[in-house]
């Protein structure tokens, strides 16, 4: 077994969800999509290649490439809750030393993404369900009051280019390109923070965000996107007619929608949460 790391907190054992397999009957508004996450969600047997790849840039520090790499796998549920992450497997896969991986794996830790057992090994995190509704709360607060202080510098060259962006989700949406779609719904997302002058708590968003990330691909799955293309549309309207409150309003009931049916997504995938 993988020894725990010195240094990391060690987190207790998962546990099942207490939610019942069978979804509930509540309608969330949700149909079955046909797109199709890469690397379907299962756990990744021992002599699987891991689904990342780096091609490493020698201006950035290789640990922060293992750690965006990492971090991106988990959160697409590419390395679903439950996969074991070792130390060994990952130098060889990628090419790197132990040194880089294992801040990597430190870092990763800290977000809530990995947890250590001891005498067992590292593991991807379960879904902690508390965890979800407190980083929910903190995106939206902070996305909110971007939102806000968007409107002195919102112009036609704004509303063009959050269009050229919802058409480019449109067309990834209708390639079945999960992974495309995501990286334009964060593009969309960022955009408020740079038009209000604010890209810095972009950053301090996405550290929340990253928690929630792991639901709303599951609501992917469950034919959340075009709901979300519909919605973002209505968020640019109401700001290019400066109707800052509408925006607002909008935005907000966004934001909440995939809390709206977690219940749902925990009935049917109740091996990755936890309470």
């Amino acid at each position: 077994m993988t020894p725990a790391l010195p240094g990391i907190p060690v987190r207790g054992r998962i546990t099942r969800s207490s939610a019942a397999s069978a979804p509930p009957k509540t309608a969330h508004g949700l149909r079955p999509t046909k797109l199709k996450v890469s690397d379907s969600i299962r756990g990744i047997g021992p002599d699987e290649p891991l689904p990342i790849a780096i091609d490493f840039d020698r201006k950035r520090q290789v640990s922060d490439q293992i750690y965006d790499a990492l971090k991106r796998a988990i959160v697409t549920l590419k390395l679903p809750p439950g996969t074991a992450i070792s130390e060994n497997r990952i130098c060889r896969h990628i090419g790197a030393s132990r040194t880089p991986v294992r801040e990597a794996i430190i870092r990763l830790v800290e977000d809530e993404l990995i947890d250590v057992y001891p005498q067992q090994g590292s593991f991807v995190a379960p879904i902690r369900i508390g965890k979800i509704r407190e980083s929910h709360f903190v995106r939206k607060c902070l996305e909110l009051g971007v939102l806000r202080n968007t409107t002195s510098n919102w112009s036609s060259q704004c509303s063009a280019h959050t269009d050229l962006l919802l058409q480019q989700q449109e067309m990834a949406q209708e390639a079945n390109d999960v992974d495309r779609f995501n990286q334009l719904d964060e593009d969309f997302h960022r955009f408020f923070s740079e038009v209000a002058r604010l890209p810095g708590v972009w950053n301090t968003i996405q550290g929340a965000k990253a928690r929630v990330d792991r639901v709303h691909r599951l609501a992917a799955i469950e034919g959340r996107l075009p709901m979300v293309i519909k919605e973002h549309r209505a968020v640019v309207r109401a700001l290019h007619i400066g109707n800052l409150a509408t925006a607002v309003e909008t935005l907000d009931e966004h934001l909440d929608k995939v809390m709206t049916f977690l219940d749902l997504l925990v009935a049917r995938n109740a091996h990755f949460f936890v309470d």
